[in-house]
């Protein structure tokens, strides 16, 4: 039997670590667009305490194209407004799900605002292409990202409404509410 030292422990990034074990932090078929759908939606109506917004969670979803979806919450990327995400970008600690999501994106939007403020960021993977920038902020506190996943990263498949409960029971003292929405134009 051979011994176990820090010589056997690889140290990955974070985006590394989502692409060697995309189940981890999406689902069990991580490799389905619904699936990631289905994650970043049960992460916003989940969110931390520190992060919690002070009513119950709301999050809309839309269906953008068949790799492509946008989701938004009420709730601020970090606590109080919180923007020191993973390199430098606008997804912190606290969207962990979300930043996987990223991962598995061939681009990534980000939009977040509190307090008056706003910023903008797009993000390849989950690297900026570019620091921050404000924008014009609606009112409240809230997040949107828009994702466009990798087709490299996925079965071929379409989204389609997340089927699982999102809510089990007892999961949460204030349920939030979920909104979807498909955008894709309708074939004729």
């Amino acid at each position: 039997m051979s011994e176990y030292s820090a010589a056997n422990i690889t140290v990955l990034e974070f985006d590394e670590s989502v692409r060697r074990r995309p189940g981890m932090y999406l689902g069990a078929d991580a490799h389905l667009a619904t699936t990631v759908l289905t994650a970043v939606v049960s992460a916003s109506l989940h969110p931390g305490r520190r992060v919690a917004p002070t009513g119950p969670p709301e999050v809309d979803a839309e269906i953008l194209d068949d790799l492509a979806f946008s989701i938004t919450d009420n709730w601020p990327t970090g606590p109080d407004g919180s923007t020191a995400g993973y390199f430098g970008s606008l997804l912190t600690s606290y969207r962990m799900v979300h930043a996987a999501a990223a991962v598995v994106s061939t681009h990534t939007t980000v939009e977040t605002w509190h307090a008056g403020h706003a910023l903008r960021q797009n993000l390849a993977g989950l690297r900026p292409t570019a620091p921050p920038h404000g924008f014009d902020a609606p009112p409240g506190s809230g997040t949107r990202l828009t994702y466009h996943l990798d087709p490299s990263s996925f079965t071929p498949s379409t989204l389609h409404a997340p089927t699982l409960d999102l809510h089990a029971e007892g999961c949460c003292d204030l349920p939030g509410q979920f909104r979807l929405r498909d955008r894709r134009p309708t074939a004729s």
